[in-house]
């Protein structure tokens, strides 16, 4: 288990995983890819990378498998199908998943692992695509220790902070979720808060300087200013993709018996913003259903009127 990690497989091509992808290869590993739709793999095949044809394929060239997927089900399909991970990677191989899937996926993954004699870690990223794309996404990790480490440099490639979390892949997957959670309810109560400010005359540029005092860290003064700026064509997380991660977080939260009551009227709007053609904006586009929802000109497809 000590021998270094050189061939590594990435199946996943998504506005995420191009990213990470090119900062495996770009570390020196040696790297295949594999991705539905194969006009994706082309770039990172021109930089170096060899393409495979299945995830099985892919999977059985490498010494580590990353997959970059959507939901729980495509993870489930790439791992399993006939030419799936399971079916190429060989004894002993280790599989990274990166995606948001519910805690219990992540389960579940580590047991199919477990009765192939393969290994997995649990490893969702946070960050958006210029974080991946900039190689300073952080993960959260969980799994055999040993294997973990084994995984440190490549693990590194495409983040800037590891923080391993213990062996039990499910808590991975839930402090996930627990950091988009306080992201998207942070997100929904900027849109209150300037919905508020527009009806009540407060100057905007006192609400700017108000989110600049309270909300220092970086990627949330972006968002106050899209919100401010009502400017949700620059997709950092699709609204539709962010609907997957909320439903999640509400069966997390149900799994749990702590109750996430935020994240119940978020999806509300989510859904209302998705059901107004919103569904390919940013997810801070649910501001233009906080205006709609207090009387307020709003803007259908998320952008102003």
């Amino acid at each position: 288990m000590s021998e270094a990690v050189q061939n590594v497989a990435f199946i996943g091509l998504g506005r995420m995983g191009t990213g990470m992808a090119r900062n495996i290869l770009k570390a020196g590993f040696r790297l295949t890819v594999y991705n539905r739709t194969a006009t994706k793999m082309q770039p990172l095949i021109d930089a170096g990378a060899a393409g495979a044809s299945s995830p099985g394929e892919a999977a059985a060239a490498a010494d580590v498998v990353v997959t970059s997927l959507m939901d729980d089900r495509s993870v489930l399909d790439v791992v399993t199908g006939e030419q799936g991970v399971l079916a190429g990677l060989k004894l002993g191989g280790i599989h990274i998943g990166t995606t948001t899937v519910s805690p219990g996926h992540a389960a579940r993954m580590a047991d199919l692992h477990a009765a192939h004699g393969t290994h997995y870690v649990a490893g969702p990223v946070v960050g958006r695509p210029d974080v991946a794309e900039a190689g300073q996404l952080r993960t959260f990790v969980a799994g055999d220790p040993a294997v973990i480490a084994r995984c440190d440099g490549l693990l590194h490639a495409y983040c800037q902070m590891v923080v391993n979390v213990g062996e039990k892949h499910q808590v991975a997957n839930s402090l996930k979720l627990a950091v988009n959670y306080m992201g998207v309810s942070l997100i929904e109560l900027m849109g209150q808060v300037y919905a508020f400010g527009e009806k009540s005359g407060i100057d905007p540029q006192h609400l700017k300087l108000l989110m600049a005092t309270m909300f220092p860290q970086p990627q949330l003064q972006e968002y106050a200013e899209r919100i401010r700026a009502r400017d949700f064509d620059e997709v950092g997380f699709a609204l539709a993709a962010g609907l997957k991660d909320v439903e999640l977080m509400l069966q997390a939260s149900l799994d749990a018996r702590v109750a996430f009551p935020y994240a119940s009227v978020i999806r509300d709007k989510f859904l209302s913003a998705i059901a107004h053609g919103m569904g390919d904006r940013d997810w801070s586009a649910i501001y233009e259903i906080t205006r709609m929802n207090a009387g307020l000109e709003w803007a259908r497809g998320g952008r102003p009127s």
